[in-house]
Order: structure tokens, then C-alpha cells, then sequence
């Protein structure tokens, strides 16, 4: 890794935070600690203001857990590390699509590994430089996705949904047509986030000119006559949906 890694850390454990950092500091001279946190609160604010590339998250904080700090963010594309002393978040821990689960006491070389991981991720297509130079194929009217073998330029406007299928994306489009692209949902909302797109709710994200109707402000009917139920989270943001639309 030679290109400096900007990370955040979030621990609510002062003697912990103390010793991630000294590990980073010590054994990997490109990493730089933008920012830190111990709550949930400030980690949205830091979140919002700041463009990390890692962020490592104890998943028990002062004030609530990590899965809150990430439900409460529009979009964000750094890669996650959940720390925690108790491996029964693991399986949670994966809905987020976290690059990995470290547990307490944090070994070195355990660290090693992950960061090397993530050294060969970024040869791939989900690196910062990769993502923008994708993101430049973002017109106002198409988006290329990866679907394995090849890439497939699709009309934005045909686009009903993306709905997350474990790390991979299933778009649904208005010829009936259906695409898995090889990179998971929150990699798209990304992409799309200001073309008109609107996150029903963790797992799927809709093409608001698909939306044929709102019913009693709980859930969205598209185009194709399917109905999406919006989460709790996600309802204020619907009726500010409704208001601009109205």
C-alpha cells in the first residue's frame, strides 16, 4: 500500500482506541487517523463531514451501536471493520457489508491481513479512484454496471429498482429485464443517489419516476404494480419526498 489511507476510528474504550492507533501508527506508516469518536451521535456528524476510505467501528458505544451510526448516513462508500468483543454480531455484522470482523483483544497480524485485503480490493474495481472514474461513465442518462462477464450500459430512465442481493445488485428494469451486477447496493446508491433515486429502505433503492403511487405513507407502488414498504427510518424522508413532489 503506498498512497496514504485516510480511517476513522469509533471506540468507545479509551485504552482500546489508544491501542488500535498505536498498531496502525506502528506497523502501518500510510494510514492517517482523520478523526475519531465514542458515540453514536458525533459518529454521524464525523461520517457526514468526512470522506474516509476505513473506518473501524466498535459495535457497542456509549450512547447506542455502530449499526445505528450507518443506518442514520444517506450514502457512504468506506469500507467498514466492526471491532467487538463478542462474535455474536458477526452475522449482523454482514448485512452492512463490513471488509471484516476483528474481535477483542485485536491482534497484529490478524490486522495484517485484513489491511492487505483491502490493499487488493482496491486493485478492483471499489477503489476511490476506480469508483470516480465509474462514476464518470454516469451520465444523465445511463449507468454501465458489471454483471460478471461483461459491462451493461442501461438507460437510468428504465430503471425501476435495485434491490440488494447479499454483496451483489439486481436491477429491475421497465422492459421486465432483470441484471445482477457483481458490486453490492450501497455502491449504487452512490452512484445514483442524486439522479433521482430514493432509499425505501435497507434493501432497496427506487427510481422515484417509477413510482406510480404512495400508499398511506408507508409504502411506494412502481410502475410494474409491485409495492415497497418503507422502513420506519426511512419515513421522514418520504414525506419530504411527497412534499417536493407535490
Amino acid at each position: 500500500m503506498n498512497s496514504t489511507i485516510s480511517t476513522v476510528l469509533i471506540e468507545d474504550n479509551k485504552e482500546a482506541a489508544n491501542y488500535l492507533s498505536s498498531i496502525l501508527k506502528t506497523h502501518f506508516h500510510n494510514i492517517e487517523i482523520i478523526a475519531t469518536s465514542d458515540n453514536v451521535r458525533d459518529s454521524i456528524t464525523l461520517l457526514n463531514n468526512h470522506s474516509p476510505e476505513i473506518v473501524f467501528m466498535d459495535i457497542e458505544l456509549i450512547d447506542g451501536d455502530a449499526f445505528q451510526v450507518l443506518d442514520a448516513i444517506d450514502h457512504y462508500d468506506f469500507e467498514v471493520i466492526f471491532i467487538s468483543a463478542h462474535n455474536n454480531y458477526i452475522e449482523k455484522s454482514m448485512e452492512y457489508y463490513a471488509l471484516n470482523f476483528l474481535t477483542k483483544p485485536i491482534e497484529v497480524d490478524q490486522l495484517i491481513n485484513v489491511l492487505k485485503r483491502y490493499r487488493n480490493l482496491k486493485k478492483r474495481l471499489f477503489t476511490k479512484q476506480k469508483y470516480i472514474t465509474l462514476k464518470e461513465f454516469l451520465t444523465e442518462s445511463r449507468l454501465l454496471i458489471h454483471t460478471g462477464n461483461e459491462h451493461i450500459a442501461l438507460d437510468i430512465s428504465t430503471i425501476i429498482k435495485c434491490e440488494a442481493d447479499g454483496n451483489y445488485c439486481l436491477f429491475s428494469l421497465s422492459n421486465k429485464s432483470n441484471y445482477l451486477a457483481s458490486k453490492p447496493l450501497k455502491y449504487y446508491e452512490s452512484l445514483l443517489f442524486e439522479k433521482g433515486f430514493f432509499r425505501a429502505n435497507r434493501s432497496t433503492l427506487v427510481n422515484i419516476k417509477h413510482i406510480h403511487s404512495i400508499y398511506k405513507k408507508e409504502a411506494l407502488v412502481l410502475s410494474n404494480k409491485e409495492k415497497i414498504i418503507v422502513s420506519v427510518r426511512n419515513k421522514p424522508k418520504l414525506s419530504e419526498l411527497i412534499k417536493s413532489l407535490s
